[in-house]
């Protein structure tokens, strides 16, 4: 007892929680186990501040702690800013029953979880277990914080050929560093040696993951099944299933195995925004409306929440507006425009002025106000050349440039939005997806649009001014804000002795779109001869 005592005297403890009565009781404990002494925070802000000031050999903190971030936000928040020691244990105190990943020991974990109530003892028993394993593998853990993988696979052998008791803790730290250096089969052998020595649930979810990376992906795909209806593994089984079929390109069932998960992990932020993602590749709008309103509360108190969480929710309604009829339509952009007073009540306007500006401007693209939107669309321009880009926030520029007729610029930031989804995770690999998704639609609307141009030219050259007007119509409803397509329409109208009332509304807006848009000068000229034709 006095070599423990000794032990966790020169050691220094966090204790987070929101209930005074607990606090103090949680430092009498620690006292008796120990420690000299234990800092203590009412909240995640203050254990934040403290965690600036300090590093901690240990933080014991309650998942929830009332107003503001929760246990886990906090422990994200630490471990993005690296405030927290390779070797820190970090131990989730909840009056729920809490799982550990079964797959992610490269990636900083809480160290444990506690059941309240626990008893003296408890708490002793599992700070020490905490503490011994992250001492065993501390080599290791420097390692992977340098991002040397190879000297942390090193690390691990040295603990197994010594026999160590953590020899299988080490092993299965080994396996993962494998698959982070491509190292599949030798993965591969390691869970297939330890599920020998007993039916590791971490063991058969990492063969699994080994099948996906070497490409046996059926086996993979039957493996991953099994163990989502397991419920040790069912939440790690069905991220990896998501991120099996979105490889596959699959989406409708990365979208089936995504749902699930994120029904039992409403809280998640990463999950969540893939689920909104595969929504809107699988064209469910709603949904995606549905699952950024959730996030909004989800992300609160969170490093996610941002403005640009916000614009999601505004971005995804943009989307839905381009289905409406025009009193639904107008209707959105309503909600929107109160939303994004919203967003200035909690940010500084000048924070996201920029990414404002391109949603501004698509909303006045389907309004039919191209010159205003690309005079927004190019002050934003300016401003961003001081700010960062989210990925969210390059998608929104590439849809708003295509939209105005600004194939090159769309191009550009669909090629910027490629760079920044390099991670090996499920986010990147469905914000992947979602980039392939856009390409392919918009090189198909391409495709459509420039066969409905040619062959409405076809049809003008041959005299067939009727079925070329109707082509030119089809074009322009591909691309509303393209003047060049307009005055193609408009010279097609031209060419018809008699107006219709639909047609001389249908000039009128092509004269609509050459106003607002931006028309090459050498097409002026051609512009005021068509124009002289008609009396509109």
């Amino acid at each position: 007892m006095t070599s423990r005592r000794a032990f966790y005297k020169t050691k220094t403890v966090l204790v987070v929680d929101d209930s005074d009565q607990i606090r103090s009781y949680l430092k009498s404990m620690l006292l008796l186990i120990g420690f000299d002494d234990a800092i203590l925070a009412r909240d995640a802000e203050m254990a934040l501040g403290h965690c600036r000031r300090m590093p901690f050999d240990f933080v014991l903190c309650d998942f929830h702690l009332g107003q503001g971030r929760d246990g886990y936000q906090l422990f994200e928040v630490l471990r993005s800013e690296q405030l927290l020691k390779p070797d820190c244990c970090f131990l989730v105190i909840s009056a729920e029953r809490q799982r550990q990943a079964v797959h992610g020991m490269v990636e900083f974990q809480p160290a444990d979880y506690l059941l309240k109530p626990f008893s003296y003892a408890e708490l002793e028993r599992r700070i020490s277990r905490a503490y011994h394993i992250r001492q065993a593998l501390q080599l290791a853990y420097q390692a992977i914080n340098r991002k040397n993988y190879e000297e942390a696979v090193q690390a691990c052998d040295h603990i197994v050929d010594h026999k160590s008791q953590y020899a299988m803790h080490a092993t299965r730290l080994k396996a993962e560093l494998l698959i982070k250096l491509d190292r599949y089969d030798e993965a591969e052998h390691l869970y297939t040696w330890a599920l020998t020595v007993r039916e590791f649930g971490w063991a058969r979810l990492g063969l699994a993951v080994t099948y996906g990376y070497q490409g046996r992906q059926d086996e993979a795909e039957a493996l991953l099944q099994e163990l989502s209806g397991i419920a040790e593994t069912k939440t790690e089984a069905l991220d990896w299933l998501t991120r099996l079929y979105i490889s596959q390109n699959r989406p409708a069932e990365a979208l089936t195995a995504v749902e699930q998960v994120a029904r039992h992990s409403p809280k998640n932020y990463l999950r969540q925004h893939v689920l909104a993602t595969l929504s809107t590749i699988d064209n469910q709008k709603q949904q995606a409306v549905q699952v950024y309103q959730r996030l909004l509360t989800a992300s609160r108190y969170s490093m996610y929440d941002t403005a640009d969480n916000m614009l999601n929710y505004a971005r995804a309604m943009v989307e839905v507006a381009k289905d409406q009829q025009e009193k639904d339509r107008n209707d959105t952009f309503t909600r929107i425009d109160a939303f994004v007073t919203t967003i200035k009540k909690r940010f500084h306007p000048a924070s996201f002025e920029h990414d404002r500006m391109v949603l501004d401007a698509r909303i006045l693209l389907l309004q039919g106000k191209t010159a205003k939107a690309l005079e927004l669309l190019q002050n934003s321009e300016e401003l961003t050349l001081e700010k960062p880009l989210s990925p969210s926030g390059m998608l929104d520029r590439a849809r708003a440039y295509y939209e105005a007729g600004n194939l090159p610029m769309c191009d550009h930031y669909m090629a910027a939005l490629s760079t920044v989804a390099q991670d090996d995770d499920l986010y990147c690999s469905a914000l992947n997806l979602m980039m392939q998704h856009e390409q392919v639609k918009h090189q198909q609307l391409r495709q459509q649009l420039m066969q409905q141009n040619a062959a409405g030219m076809d049809a003008f050259g041959s005299g067939q001014y009727s079925i070329a007007i109707e082509y030119f119509r089809k074009a322009l409803e591909t691309m509303p804000a393209n003047v060049n397509i307009a005055l193609n329409l408009l010279q097609a109208i031209s060419m018809r002795e008699r107006l219709t009332v639909d047609l001389r509304a249908l000039a009128q807006h092509c004269v609509e779109v050459i106003t607002e848009g931006r028309l090459p000068m050498e097409q002026e000229k051609r512009y005021q001869v068509i124009l002289g034709h008609l009396d509109l």
